[in-house]
């Protein structure tokens, strides 16, 4: 009977951990509530729930819903509501997190809203200066504008002015909030002061002081959240958001047969291995029934779907019709497979080749995906150990103030200089070096920057959070397959194959080999300097071993066996009972053999050899000599594992290799690894590629650790805490980074300190000669301070490039050395210090001239700015020069090329167990058409310098 949807929603859903607890704690409150319903007659008798989950966001799954029941059931549309209050009551009684999309969905502020108030302020700067240049000063113009610019900065500050009275009442005030409405009051205390003592303020400095730099201020402001905003969202490229980010193949309906409640029964037998062929053959009829879509969220246990080529499998199913290949290497870390009916294929696989009908075994919310899913993307605790405020610069910042403040009164008091003018500009103008905008780009400008200097380079950081851990690493733990290993591979030797059986191999490898690394090995060492046509191609009879270790197939009238030893023994094929010494040595090393029968008789060996990532093993070996702890985990067996870690100069310790790993041993593995020193957790570090991964990566990350990806195209990169640019050398260089970033922030603050002592400075001096600071002084100082920490801020991107590239210029380094910092100052102390030494001697604010015989106090004026001046340009100059070196030189460079010498394969003389011979060197080789004695006795060439030679 047809069925029909009475009831569809969708629910996010957060602190769900796996599929076995919680996953299927929410199904069975679900179906209570469902349960509850039919009791309150809402819902009719027949109603089934099916459910379907996919991440939504990091830590959040959205649940889909759907209920049906038998065709000709009715349900009023006004019991929609009260059907969805009670599935949210059911999951809220589960004890997890419910959001609502327009709800308490955490989410960041609207990406025109920044925008929006730097307009705002533009706007009102532009009213400001029409309205001063229009109408004469007045007590009412003064007003006004003083208005305008409250107003303005009220609004344009308000997601800082807010929050700041939240924090008040919470007394939690060591944040930027504070900083920026401190800064805010304090701008407005400096107006309303000239705005009551000079009521009629005229002249475009006294406007721009007092009504267009408060605007200004919190613009740059703005403008600093914009930048935030910006870099961030930049900088986090992996953005999950749904099935389709992690599974693009995957469709959002299916077609399924219409099936009636007695052909579902029929299928039952599909569930039993015994029953399962005959339960087949007898349900051919059922492929003449009618197709409906199907959405993929209300698939369900007992369905006959149809899979295209392309598609991803939605759900566990059993191949009822057709043959295919399949890649659920996202999955279970398994290359390309052969699947024919009977065969099982896993939901996440994604259908390569032909057309296939299958039957679901699970519904979407039980699938293997969705239980892989559900650990991946489980919400991961709070990282421990996040600096604290820095509340030794927060007292000493806030004393300096405090007592800038009481030496602008206490000052002019003691030195006998006390007016009131005096003490009040004394006051503000103190009040105006503290800017708000300096201490801003001085804490959060060097994390952005590095954040988004990262992702310039490739590395990408699943949150800001990550800049901040800058524990050293000492246990590094790798997944194998596609992190180590490029997933490609190639022929190194073989021994005894004659050319034609070469052919025939090649033949029956090239058609139904699929996608397997090994078949794709053969093939391309037979096409390298194959330079004529395959006469034949009579292929048939073809037979893929079920646990796909090897193919059968008559080829060109010759009956051909190409697998491992497993399965040429099991097709009654002897091997050899000894090896010569040259294979077992290459077997000992890890290459992989491929046996080759011809008429059930034993022939000969193909070995072929992994392919390791580029730059990998050489990272390996430099982490191994820094005294890293290297672990490996791997699905191949033991001996593969072990001889791969020979193959690759023994890296990894002999009890660090851990083989047969499964998804859930590695992630069981790594729960233990952690736990057992959880103090010396925050140094251990994962690597790895495949969605199989993702849940490895989580415990990582839950426990202090850090979890990568090879690169920004691994599925693993949706889970994991850093996303690596497709090698290792960042290891070396994350702390580092790190605690470079952290120095630079310290810098900035003292730099700030700096800025606050000098308006002290100026402010004593002053008033011991009776004047008052000029407003100028503290622009000045404010202005410096800035620019400092934006040069500061600068130097974490200098010293990135220095770590990762390591091709810098030295006038770079020069940069991002820590003496550039200091020479500034020195420059800026020593102008400052010539400045208030003119002052003092001209009794009013003047700027030094170099003059030797004025007296005294000239003299050391003009010896400061001497020699500020020359520290000063030396600074600009080797600035300058890095500049030009590095966006002028560079676009004259070169690019370099290296080339690499071509190895030549090499074939082993199985008769006296020599060393490999190469053929390399008797230049180049073709083969030579078929002829009447193709068989013969005969050594020849074959491709890629390869010597064939047949056994006797």
């Amino acid at each position: 009977m047809t069925k029909q949807i009475l009831f569809q929603e969708s629910f996010l859903i957060a602190g769900i951990m796996c599929h076995q607890g919680c996953g299927v704690t929410i199904q069975g409150y679900l179906q209570e509530g469902l349960h509850a319903l039919k009791q309150e007659g809402v819902m009719p008798h027949s109603a089934v729930l099916i459910m379907d989950a996919e991440p939504h966001a990091l830590g959040i799954h959205c649940v889909s819903v759907t209920i049906e029941c038998d065709e000709g059931e009715d349900l009023p549309a006004e019991y929609n509501a009260r059907i969805a209050n009670k599935l949210k009551d059911s999951i809220d009684d589960s004890g997890f997190e419910l959001f609502d999309d327009a709800g308490n969905m955490p989410s960041e502020i609207s990406p025109h809203v920044n925008q929006i108030n730097i307009l705002v302020n533009l706007l009102a700067i532009g009213g400001i200066l029409v309205l001063s240049a229009v109408f004469p000063p007045s007590v009412w113009l003064t007003s006004g504008l003083t208005t305008l610019s409250f107003l303005t900065t009220a609004f344009t500050a308000r997601h800082y002015l807010v929050p700041f009275y939240h924090n008040l009442r919470n007394q939690t005030l060591y944040n930027m909030s504070t900083t920026i409405t401190l800064g805010w009051l304090l701008s407005l205390v400096h107006t309303l002061f000239h705005a009551i003592t000079m009521p009629a303020m005229a002249g475009f400095s006294m406007a721009f002081m007092n009504f267009i730099m408060p605007v200004v201020l919190i613009m740059a402001i703005n403008g600093m959240d914009e930048i935030k905003r910006w870099v961030l969202r930049a900088s986090k490229k992996m953005q999950l958001n749904g099935m389709q980010a992690l599974f693009p193949q995957m469709a959002t309906a299916y077609p399924c047969y219409s099936l009636s409640q007695d052909d579902v029964s029929r299928l039952l037998g599909m569930d039993d291995p015994s029953t399962r062929a005959q339960c087949l053959q007898d349900a051919q009829d059922l492929f003449d029934k009618p197709v409906v879509e199907v959405r993929k969220s209300a698939l369900k246990k007992g369905a006959v779907i149809q899979i295209k080529r392309g598609e991803c499998f939605p759900v566990d199913g059993m191949i009822m019709h057709g043959n295919t290949r399949v890649n659920a290497s996202l999955l279970t870390g398994e290359s390309t497979q052969s699947k024919c009916p009977l065969d099982f294929v896993p939901a996440g696989a994604v259908n390569l080749d032909q057309p296939v009908t299958v039957y679901a075994m699970n519904d979407a919310y039980n699938s293997t995906v969705n239980q892989l899913l559900f650990v991946a993307n489980r919400a991961k605790r709070k990282r421990t150990g996040h600096p604290s405020p820095n509340h030794t610069f927060l007292y000493l910042y806030s004393g300096l103030i405090g007592a800038g403040i009481a030496a602008s009164v206490l000052g002019p008091v003691v030195f006998a200089t006390f007016t009131m003018s005096v003490v009040l500009q004394n006051v503000t103008g103190i009040l105006f070096a503290i800017c708000p905008c300096t201490m801003a780009i001085a804490h959060e400008l060097p994390h952005l920057l590095s954040i988004h200097h990262r992702s310039s380079k490739g590395i990408l950081l699943r949150d800001d959070g990550l800049v901040g851990p800058s524990d050293d690493i000492h246990t590094i733990v790798f997944d194998k397959t596609g992190t180590l290993t490029t997933g490609n591979s190639e022929v190194d030797s073989f021994e005894g194959i004659s050319r034609a059986l070469w052919q025939r191999v090649y033949l029956l490898e090239k058609h139904h080999g699929a996608e397997h690394p090994l078949a794709k090995a053969i093939e391309h060492a037979y096409e390298a300097t194959a330079t004529y046509p395959n006469i034949m191609h009579d292929i048939h009879s073809v037979a893929v071993d079920s646990n796909h270790r090897g193919l059968s197939a008559m080829v060109q009238g010759q009956s051909i066996h190409i697998g491992n030893a497993a399965f040429l023994q099991q097709s009654g094929i002897a091997l050899p009972n000894e090896w010569p010494a040259s294979i077992q040595h290459k077997l000992a090393l890890g290459y992989s053999p491929v046996y080759v029968a011809e008429n059930h008789v034993y022939q000969g060996v193909i070995l072929v050899k992994h392919e390791v990532s580029p730059g990998v093993i050489a990272d390996l070996l430099r982490l191994k000599r820094e005294g890293k702890r290297l672990i490996l985990l791997t699905g191949d067996n033991a001996l593969s594992a072990r001889g791969f870690n020979q193959q690759n100069g023994a890296i990894f310790e002999t009890n660090d290799v851990h083989a047969g790993q499964t998804p859930q041993d590695k992630e069981r593995f790594l729960k233990t690894l952690m736990r057992a020193d959880p103090l010396h957790a925050k140094g251990v570090w994962f690597v790895g590629d495949g969605l199989n991964d993702a849940p490895c990566a989580t415990v990582v990350s839950e426990e202090g650790g850090m979890s990568c990806a090879m690169t920004s195209d691994d599925k693993a990169a949706f889970f994991t805490d850093i996303t690596l640019n497709g090698s290792l050398g960042y290891l070396f260089q994350h702390h580092h980074i790190n605690r470079f970033l952290k120095k630079v922030v310290l810098q900035n603050q003292g730099l700030l300190l700096y800025g606050a002592l000098a308006s002290l400075v100026f402010i004593m001096t002053l008033s011991m000669v009776g004047l008052a600071v000029s407003p100028l002084i503290p622009m000045m100082v404010m202005v410096s301070t800035t620019l400092f920490v934006l040069f500061n801020a600068y130097r974490v991107n200098a010293s990135m490039d220095i770590a990762l590239d390591q091709k810098a210029s030295w006038l770079k380094r020069c940069l991002a050395h820590d003496g550039s910092i200091g020479l500034l100052v020195g420059a800026s102390a020593l102008l400052m210090c010539g400045v208030l030494m003119s002052t003092v001697a001209m009794g009013a604010l003047s700027f030094p001239i170099l003059v030797f015989t004025a007296g005294a106090t000239m003299a050391f004026s003009s010896a400061c700015v001497l020699a500020g001046s020359a520290l000063l340009i030396g600074f600009v100059g080797v600035g300058v020069a890095s500049l030009w070196v590095e966006y002028g030189l560079c676009r004259d460079e070169l690019p370099v090329t290296l080339e690499h010498e071509a190895v030549p394969l090499r074939c082993f003389d199985s008769h006296n167990g020599s060393e490999p011979r190469s053929s390399a060197s008797n230049g180049p080789h073709f083969f030579r058409p078929l002829s009447p004695d193709i068989d013969s006795q005969v050594p020849f060439e074959g491709p890629a310098g390869i010597s064939f030679k047949q056994n006797k």
